[in-house]
């Protein structure tokens, strides 16, 4: 197991403080912040969060990738998930959304990412007998991605969600969605507050799933409703249970924190490498 850092308590940070000018200075100066402490910390991992605003732009866009690829680290990419909805019962929606996707893959070979965790987006949540057709829908979204993607090498994973999407949530959902997108090259980031938000079976989901789970999201939570990203040990995740059960299956991928804030990664670094 490797740890890894993602942009995403940087972005957040720094968004609040309402400095820059644009979105895409943010994710810019965020990306290098994080890129920074990632390499000063010793840790050899990154996770990017990519957003319309890098993918856009094709000056943006070269920026960013000079940026990355000036740091030896190696570099994954959680694609798009701002307004990002791969089922939703809207074409148009879902057509940008696949759209936004294929940039965000075309960005893995700029930077040399041999990962990318994508969003399925949100079912239906008013009723239930559509969320069957937002299946589906999924499903012919994840196939035209690996129809157009042209690195054989790059690893789609897919994220399960918190309960409110109502798509790749609990142990049962998961193994439906899964089994209806039936492709035999798509993997799975287990993210461990989006499951606890589902109260989802851990040793179960690894039991099934052990040989596709490539990425792990390491995230505490103190609620079932809402996905706060908190520092690492103050929410309700059983961490000591989790590794536990990735160890008994002999994990050796990713282990991505996720922060709210970067305030809080040293605190949540100690904290993990307690388990390691």
């Amino acid at each position: 197991m490797q740890l890894g850092i993602s942009t995403l308590g940087h972005i957040s940070e720094m968004g609040l403080n309402g400095k820059y000018k644009n979105l895409f200075d943010l994710h810019l100066k965020a990306s290098e912040e994080c890129l920074n402490f990632v390499e000063k910390s010793g840790i050899n991992v990154i996770e990017l969060i990519i957003e319309s605003p890098v993918i856009a732009n094709r000056e943006n866009k070269q920026k960013f990738i000079d940026l990355v690829n000036s740091y030896s680290l190696e570099k994954q990419v959680h694609g798009p998930f701002i307004d990002m909805n791969l089922c939703s019962l809207n074409k148009y929606i879902s057509k940008a959304s696949i759209e936004s996707y294929l940039e965000a893959i075309k960005l893995c070979d700029d930077i040399d990412s041999k990962m990318i965790t994508i969003h399925p987006g949100s079912a239906d949540f008013v009723v239930p007998s559509i969320r069957e057709f937002n299946k589906t829908k999924l499903k012919s979204a994840i196939h035209q991605l690996f129809g157009t993607k042209t690195n054989e090498n790059l690893m789609i994973c897919l994220e399960n969600m918190p309960q409110n999407y109502h798509i790749m949530t609990d142990n049962k959902n998961i193994e439906e969605v899964l089994n209806i997108i039936d492709h035999k090259n798509l993997f799975l980031t287990y993210d461990t507050s989006h499951f606890y938000t589902c109260d989802g079976d851990v040793q179960q989901l690894w039991m099934i799933f052990q040989k596709i789970i490539k990425n792990i999201h390491i995230v505490d939570n103190n609620s079932k409703l809402i996905d706060t990203h908190p520092p690492l040990g103050t929410g309700k995740v059983d961490f000591k249970k989790i590794f536990d059960i990735i160890s008994e299956y002999n994990y050796n991928g990713s282990l991505i924190l996720e922060l709210s804030n970067a305030k809080s990664l040293n605190q949540s670094i100690n904290f993990i490498n307690k388990f390691l």
